[in-house]
């Protein structure tokens, strides 16, 4: 059997053989990394909403601790309107589930115009909260809604949407209201929450 070269090297000769594999087996796992999170973070850039889309509602929260948890569904457009294409005046909170439902609900006014793009509804849904204007104030109002995330607990989804006040008086007609299209879940009611402020 011939002996290995390694056996009658210098002792630091020998640690620099072995210090340099170690280098070697460092800087490969680190490009590893370095590859992987930039394939992930693409990934999440690439898809709509800034999340991966077709990844669906996502679990948090356990149940080892007795809590039901949540899940988090994904916000994938918004768009606020001053003129808001559900019809009457009074505040509604409601969810559309089909394309027919979005014709017998919407005053004529499409996907695309109402919300920015059309809605894959086999993945998703539109939710719409619109104001009370029966006793309307003097100030402006925008409904806004920032949530890049909805949380669904309990059969309540739990929807952030903010107040915001414009200087500007609001046309004679106005009827401000907020829709998004949001990851499909089922869920018994709608509960608008208050955002922090501007």
């Amino acid at each position: 059997m011939k002996p290995s070269a390694l056996a009658f090297a210098p002792e630091h000769r020998r640690q620099r053989q072995r210090h340099g594999g170690c280098q070697r087996l460092l800087r490969t796992l680190v490009a590893l990394s370095l590859v992987t999170g930039g394939l992930l973070a693409g990934a999440a850039q690439a898809a709509p909403g800034g999340g991966a889309a077709e990844a669906g509602p996502e679990r948090i929260g356990g149940s080892g601790n007795g809590s039901r948890g949540a899940t988090l569904l994904r916000v994938h457009a918004t768009r606020s309107h001053m003129h808001c294409p559900l019809p009457g005046r009074q505040q509604r909170l409601i969810g559309i589930d089909s394309p027919a439902e979005w014709e017998d609900t919407i005053e004529q006014q499409g996907e695309v115009a109402a919300l920015g793009r059309k809605v894959r509804w086999s993945r998703e849904r539109v939710i719409v909260f619109a104001a009370d204007m029966q006793g309307r104030q003097a100030e402006a109002v925008r409904l806004e809604s920032p949530a890049r995330v909805i949380r669904l607990s309990g059969g309540v989804l739990y929807w952030p949407v903010r107040k915001r006040i414009l200087d500007d008086q609001p046309p004679r007609q106005a009827r401000p209201c907020v829709m998004a299209i949001i990851d499909r879940a089922f869920w018994h009611r709608i509960r608008v929450v208050p955002t922090r402020p501007l």
